[in-house]
């Protein structure tokens, strides 16, 4: 009986070293395995709150993983619990586990481009914030229009604008999934204050220019040209103008101040009074009519030295530049006939 009893208990424990042999064979062909040899991307998002189990079935469920089962089992015994944080990341098939601990471990959140070109009004900015799937228009207007948040935004501007108008940066930025309106304006802000450095205020306190003058002439200088190298020589006009006493003349600021364009600017608008108006108007308007880029910035503070006093568009994107009226005046019926 008693050999019985201790055959019994050697053939169990072979058994048992057979399992645990099995268990870390397996453990080990898990280590090694990848779930395929093609690259391919996957974003996932990890929820708030998710535990090992569901982000190892999230993981073997989007092909990242070969089993949720084991990569379970992987997340506890490297004690990776705790390091688990909700978000999108980037994941890819031909990883290995270490790999992909490491991924949701230290790896940064995915982000979204959203861009806002040069030119570009408040409403037009709004609608692409909605496009983009970060806010609606309304929220984004209603931002950066409020009293309370501009006059907190650091701006250097004293007294604070009645609107954001012209002090978002135009750029590229990156945003994770979970931003909101306030983030993206923020985010804005930020970069025109950045902007906004020792060097730039210097330089327009020699010109006699407050900061919402220059951003408000850099905005007339954007929305006059699409080639970048003719802003500086723009601003060389508008700023020999104001020196001698000239309404600057520009259309973009006709057509800011006109709830009813149409595309075509009229005799009647040219002569209808509104703040914007630099037919009407002398000297600089009161805000800008359009978000600046760095380049038209800094073409207002160091603009060309040019005795040119008008400019009229070619037709394809660039201007002819006179200093006299009277070749002006030959060169817009030279190109204005032609449209």
């Amino acid at each position: 009986m008693k050999r019985f009893v201790l055959g019994v208990f050697l053939l169990a424990l072979l058994v048992g070293f057979a399992g645990v042999y099995m268990a870390a064979k397996s453990a080990d062909v898990f280590l090694e395995a990848k779930p395929t040899d093609v690259h391919e991307e996957r974003i996932l998002e990890i929820p708030r709150g998710a535990g090992p189990k569901a982000v190892s079935t999230l993981l073997a469920d989007a092909g990242v993983v070969t089993d949720a089962e084991h990569f379970y089992w992987f997340l506890r015994y490297r004690e990776a619990t705790p390091k688990l944080r909700a978000g999108e990341y980037r994941f890819f098939t031909d990883l290995l586990p270490d790999e992909v601990l490491d991924i949701l471990a230290n790896a940064p959140e995915v982000t979204r481009p959203i861009t806002f070109p040069e030119g570009l009004r408040l409403e037009e900015m709004a609608k692409i914030v909605e496009a983009s799937g970060f806010g609606t228009e309304a929220e984004y207007l209603k931002l950066v229009r409020d009293p309370a948040y501009i006059a907190a935004a650091g701006l250097p501007v004293d007294p604070p604008p009645t609107s954001l108008e012209g002090f978002l940066l135009p750029d590229t930025y990156e945003f994770s999934r979970d931003v909101n309106t306030k983030m993206i304006v923020d985010a804005q802000v930020g970069a025109f204050v950045g902007l906004w450095d020792e060097r730039r205020s210097a330089r327009a306190k020699d010109l006699k220019l407050s900061a919402n003058e220059v951003v408000t002439l850099a905005s007339v200088v954007e929305k006059e040209t699409g080639a970048p190298a003719e802003r500086p020589h723009i601003a060389g006009v508008f700023h020999l103008r104001l020196k001698k006493g000239m309404k600057l003349q520009s259309d973009p600021t006709i057509i800011y101040g006109l709830e009813d364009y149409d595309g075509d600017i009229r005799y009647s608008d040219i002569r209808r009074p509104h703040p914007w108006n630099t037919y009407v108007i002398d000297g600089i308007p009161p805000s800008p009519i359009a978000a600046p880029g760095e380049a038209a910035i800094d073409a207002v503070l160091w603009p060309m030295d040019t005795n040119d006093l008008f400019f009229v568009s070619r037709n394809d994107g660039t201007h002819h530049f006179s200093p006299t009226y009277a070749e002006h005046a030959r060169m817009v019926r030279k190109y204005q006939s032609r449209r």
